[in-house]
């Protein structure tokens, strides 16, 4: 049995601590031969240079999870090429011939024999051709009849505008189901977007490149020479038309007018050092960063879209029908998209990150022209939509200027400025703290 003199003297660890810390101020606390009074002023500076310490790296992390971007106006030099706006056209048209054969088609129905219940499948025809992603709630006189349960609307709305497809390979524009309806567009992404009802890509035209010496305008003649009122939305070519969006301007095309529209496009750039910074604090998102389930690679229209349709999921167990992806899901009948309309499914935001570098339109200037007085009729077959793009002199770049680095070494010069203190410090307190730890269980241990 060991005898009291022979047990291990029990070490001063706070003394041993403060002595052996870098911290200033610290060796003071321990000296035996200061004043009470003395070592707990020594105390309360180093307490008091400890919090303004904290504070300072606090507010170096909290300039750094909410400022660490700065946008800077940047010259876009002439050699500098741009792809060319994406069009998307949006016509107001039906083919009333066609009717009569697609209610027989439809529900076996001779539209001669029974008028009254053809002019009802007639209307019905008509609501799902003009039906918009906001407009769900014009569907409720149809809510009860289950003979509508049937209908395929992707075919309805290809029947009623075939006149008005184009059906040249590629394609100058391709047809694409949106949120408001059957339309044409000149975007590469129509694989999201097939009317046909699979996710394959239609053959359209590759994107135009443009630049400051090139020449930047387009025309076309929509619609085979069908006169028909167009929406016209202009976009990035490699976005989907999103409406009632600010990236995507509009304008109203007349039926019997050939249009102008004068389109600036404005750049927003990104800085290679901005991939390092996390995406939560940049706030946007490059193409290759995708993390939507449905769409790739990722661009804010499209994850705009799958947040509608997750959101309509998660309240109607269905997809309205202008969605082409997650073909897995079940399509909304009447009652489903009433359901969608009464739950108002549009007004919940969806999360969705800017791309770090996009380009983005303005309509400046939209003028009409007309051939002749009102007895001329030579419009259908002159009707052209011309489009030229302007290139902005200066664009938008998004530069680091606080990136982990920096901020790494912020949380350095506050702590060493007002403790004196440096990562060994640090590293010097963890091992006192384990060897404290260690010793104390190993105590423990041998007294029981």
């Amino acid at each position: 049995m060991d005898s009291k003199g022979s047990r291990p003297k029990q070490p001063d660890w706070l003394a041993e601590v403060c002595q052996e810390s870098s911290i200033h101020g610290m060796p003071y606390i321990a000296r035996k031969d200061l004043h009470w009074a003395e070592r707990i002023l020594w105390a309360l500076i180093i307490l008091g240079s400890a919090y303004y310490a904290i504070s300072s790296c606090l507010n170096q992390w909290y300039r750094f999870r909410d400022n660490p971007l700065v946008y800077e106006y940047e010259y876009l030099f002439g050699l500098r090429i741009f792809p060319f706006v994406g069009i998307t056209l949006c016509p107001t048209y039906h083919d009333e011939t066609v009717i009569p054969r697609l209610i027989n088609e439809t529900w076996g129905l001779d539209a001669s024999k029974d008028k009254e219940k053809a002019a009802y499948y007639r209307k019905f025809l008509l609501a799902i051709n003009a039906l918009r992603y906001s407009t769900l709630e014009t569907l409720e006189p149809f809510e009860n009849d289950t003979t509508l349960d049937i209908v395929n609307y992707l075919n309805i709305l290809l029947t009623l505008q075939k006149k008005i497809i184009s059906v040249k390979n590629p394609a100058e524009l391709a047809p694409i189901i949106t949120e408001v309806g059957l339309c044409q567009t000149s975007s590469q992404l129509t694989r999201y977007g097939n009317p046909y009802g699979k996710l394959e890509t239609l053959d359209v035209e590759p994107m135009k490149q443009c630049g400051y010496f090139s020449n930047c305008i387009t025309s076309l003649k929509p619609f085979n020479s069908i006169v028909a009122p167009i929406h016209m939305y202009v976009h990035d070519v490699e976005e989907m038309m999103l409406p009632d969006d600010m990236r995507t301007p509009s304008s109203d095309a007349k039926d019997i007018e050939s249009n102008d529209l004068d389109v600036m496009l404005n750049t927003i750039s990104a800085e290679s050092e901005v991939r390092n910074l996390p995406v939560a604090y940049r706030k946007c998102r490059f193409s290759d960063e995708n993390n939507l389930q449905y769409y790739s690679p990722y661009r804010p229209s499209l994850c705009r879209l799958e947040c509608r349709i997750k959101w309509a999921l998660s309240l109607c167990n269905c997809k309205p029908y202008f969605y082409v992806a997650a073909p897995e899901a079940p399509i909304c009948k009447v009652s489903g998209m009433l359901c969608l309309a009464r739950a108002k499914w549009l007004q919940r935001p969806c999360e969705c990150y800017p791309s770090c570098q996009e380009e983005t339109f303005t309509i400046f200037k939209a003028s009409d022209q007309t051939g002749g007085d009102r007895n001329y009729s030579g419009e259908r077959f002159e009707r052209t939509l011309i489009i030229n793009m302007q290139i902005a002199r200066m664009g938008i770049n998004r530069r680091v200027v606080f990136s982990t680095d920096q901020l790494i070494m912020s949380f350095g010069g506050a702590i060493g400025l007002f403790l004196g203190a440096s990562f060994m410090t640090i590293y010097g307190l963890l091992y006192f703290l384990i060897t404290f730890i260690a010793y104390t269980c190993k105590n423990r241990f041998c007294k029981r």
